[in-house]
């Protein structure tokens, strides 16, 4: 199947292609679902063993560890708001509620309440307080050691919702708990009788003794008043206000008043003609219209009238800027001005006039206004000495008043904080429950262990898996191949382990096994081939693994076989010499001539070309003797590949790995473009990275790379549609059928 339209083809190589520059290696992503599909045996078996080290815990801990947990309850109550009040409707809010719950448990855990419950004969004789906290020397209670454990092991949660809060312990004998929580709770609510009595006490004192001084208080002020009725010779004291002395002095001060008005008003005329004279404010609209009727100003307005009237005439008599023009005008300037010179004159004049009457109205004001105040202060004089003894006496009345108000008043709150201190509800808290004695153990619970240790041992394995996931460098995936700096990935060849179909072999799955998915994912990478070489023009491509073992020769010899059935003339070239397997792959004996006999003879180039079933040609590696690694650098080489080339669409070279020889960036320099074979799982980023630097730094174009065999990569999304492709013709027929 050799194509003669490509025999004027130039044999030259194609001149090298400047690469894009390598920007850092980033990080892969990780992929959960892939993980975890790749360990769910290990995640069930984490569950399984999460499971049973769960329950072995839990009898572990009941049998050695064990915790019994009760309870006291107690009652955030609003109080009393009268010592007479039966009951309380008022309800607390919840922040009221907490506010007072946490001083109230502040209260509880001080150190002198735990140890007057810790002395109290019932928790002394407590298992607790015997195997823990005895001198073993002398026998005594270690007081201040159990202190300090019950400020570390007792709980106080406020019950939110509630208008309770409560004290709990826990403890490995269940006799204990209620033993020492009740203790607890009696010496605590005996503290708050304590400070509520004491309480009661210092605010009864306060007030008796503030009764006492009120009741002497009231006494010297009616002395006080007796005596100044006495003094005064006072039998009866009318209201000042209503005296013919007050009606005297209301219309003196009344007329004070419109006086005082009058010479403001005065003296802000005053000091505004003032004004006018220096200059600093401008004369009014009425200052002008008395300037202008002036008898002299009047004339000379008139002669000004007459001379504009002249020089309008003028103008238009003669033009602008001859003789006549400019005397009129300068005379009718020279009029302008003394007529403004006159007016400022006869402002300055009536300005002057006015202001020597105002001040002489002042002074007129100043005078009766005078006389006014003297008449006044006479008045004055009889009212306050009227007034001062009315106003000492009404004082002193009310002072009275208010000491007998003040009497009351303490006297009531001294019978209420009598009777509020015999009410035993008159406290903010209450004791509404007792500890009593735990059936069960609070701890260890089967529903909390056994699910935690699942939970742990999962998250434990998980977080494993992950890390190792995340440290691992191999190429195991498409997304670790992707972000490799400068890489096309072209698609991936999928197991034949993860293909529901069986193949056996891998190396001719397309022509033997064509609706399987391994065959499906060949073709899906062969089309991107072509279209990439199609769009660059390119003919000869150069396949090599970075590791051996990569599948190169099972890749090429499936490309080869999906670019022959597309309808294009294909040719595979093995130029690995140092273990050649394309003869074998296709079915050519072994031993027959091949490239290494078309590179030491070149006439040799048509036998060593050979047709197979598959429609592929293939040039074997040659007989054994001609296969010298040598020879694949030399420029014969690079005229083979030009001769092959015109016969073919497509020649496909499989070559050495290219970590395992130099071969392959040697051989890259005759072809057209190159790809890199990588199998997952066994080569490193970092020299996948390395490689495809050296071969984009080749003549021939690196246009990307396959990656080969990544396990389950068939799972999930990407196995429906491979096995939608493969079973699709084969479904119409059936249909059809």
């Amino acid at each position: 199947m050799m194509n003669t339209s490509r025999m004027n083809r130039p044999l030259s190589t194609p001149p090298p292609r400047p690469r894009p520059s390598s920007s850092p290696q980033r990080r892969p992503t990780i992929d959960p679902i892939r993980v975890v599909r790749q360990h769910v045996i290990g995640l069930l078996v984490s569950l399984i063993i999460g499971g049973c080290l769960g329950v072995v815990l839990f009898f572990l801990l009941m049998w050695f560890t064990p915790f019994f947990t009760s309870e006291v309850l107690f009652e955030v109550r609003p109080g009393l708001a009268a010592s007479t009040e039966i009951g309380t409707s008022k309800t607390l809010k919840d922040d009221e509620v907490e506010r007072i719950a946490r001083t109230q448990t502040e209260l509880l855990m001080q150190r002198d309440v735990l140890r007057q419950a810790i002395l109290s004969p019932q928790v002394r004789d407590t298992n607790w307080m015997t195997s823990y906290f005895l001198d073993p020397q002398t026998g005594q209670p270690l007081i201040e050691q159990a202190v300090d454990e019950l400020e570390e092991t007792l709980q106080t949660p406020v019950l939110r919702g509630t208008n309770l809060f409560a004290i709990r312990w826990a403890w490995s004998v269940a006799s204990d708990v209620p033993k020492v929580l009740n203790s607890i709770a009696s010496a605590y609510m005996e503290k708050l009788t304590v400070l509520d009595d004491a309480q009661f006490t210092a605010n009864e004192k306060l007030f008796d003794n503030q009764l006492r001084l009120l009741q002497m208080g009231l006494r010297d002020i009616g002395d006080d008043v007796h005596t100044f009725i006495v003094a005064k010779g006072i039998t009866t004291l009318d209201d000042p206000r209503f005296s013919q002395v007050s009606i005297v002095v209301q219309d003196l001060s009344k007329n004070l008043t419109e006086l005082q008005t009058e010479r403001t008003s005065v003296q802000a005329m005053y000091q505004q003609t003032a004004m006018k004279l220096e200059g600093t404010v401008e004369a009014s609209h009425e200052d002008i219209l008395l300037v202008e009727a002036d008898s002299i100003v009047l004339q000379q307005l008139s002669r000004l009238e007459l001379m504009k009237t002249d020089e309008r005439i003028l103008r238009e008599q003669f033009n602008e800027g001859m003789p006549q023009v400019e005397s009129i005008e300068l005379q009718v300037r020279s009029l302008e001005e003394q007529i403004r010179l006159k007016k400022d004159e006869v402002l300055h004049r009536n300005l002057n006039a006015q202001l020597k009457t105002l001040s002489s109205e002042r002074e007129r004001i100043d005078r009766v206004t005078a006389n006014i105040e003297e008449e006044l202060a006479a008045k004055d004089a009889l009212l306050r000495d009227l007034a001062a003894d009315t106003s000492r006496y009404q004082a002193m009345k009310t002072k009275q008043l208010n000491y007998e108000k003040q009497r009351d008043d303490s006297q009531q709150l001294l019978s209420e904080i009598r009777l509020m201190k015999l009410r035993s509800d008159a406290s903010r808290v209450r004791q509404i429950s007792l500890a009593e004695l735990p059936r069960e153990p609070s701890f260890p619970k089967p529903e909390l262990i056994i699910p935690g240790t699942i939970v742990v041992c999962f998250g434990i394995f998980v977080g494993w898996i992950f890390l190792r996931e995340l440290l691992e460098k191999r190429i195991r995936s498409l997304s670790d191949l992707a972000v490799i700096p400068g890489i096309t990935v072209l698609g991936a060849v999928a197991d034949i382990e993860d293909d529901p179909a069986e193949p056996e072999d891998a190396e001719m799955v397309l022509r033997e096994f064509p609706d399987s998915v391994t065959a499906e994912s060949c073709r899906q990478v062969a089309i991107a081939l072509l279209r990439t070489m199609a769009n660059q023009g390119h003919s000869t491509l150069l396949l090599t693994g970075a590791m051996p073992g990569a599948g190169t020769t099972t890749i090429v010899g499936n490309m080869a076989c999906a670019i022959a059935t597309a309808g294009h003339s294909v040719c595979v070239v093995d130029a690995n010499f140092r273990r050649p397997r394309l003869a074998e792959t296709f079915g050519v004996h072994e031993g027959v001539s091949g490239l290494g006999d078309a590179l030491k003879d070149s006439e040799a180039l048509g036998q060593s070309i050979h047709e197979t079933e598959s429609g592929v040609a293939v040039v074997p590696a040659g007989t054994e003797s001609s296969r010298l690694v040598e020879r694949l650098v030399d420029e014969r080489f690079g005229v083979f590949m030009a001769s092959v080339r015109t016969k073919f669409d497509y020649v496909l070279v499989d070559s050495a790995p290219a970590v395992a020889a130099t071969d392959a960036i040697q051989i890259a320099a005759r072809c057209d473009a190159s790809v890199i074979i990588v199998r997952a799982g066994n080569e490193q980023r970092g020299l996948v990275a390395r490689l495809v630097r050296e071969l984009s730094e080749a003549s021939a174009e690196f246009i990307g790379s396959i990656l080969n065999r990544p396990r389950q990569s068939i799972g999930g999304y990407f196995r429906r549609n491979y096995e939608l492709m493969a079973t699709y013709g084969q479904s119409e027929g059936d249909d059809e059928s």
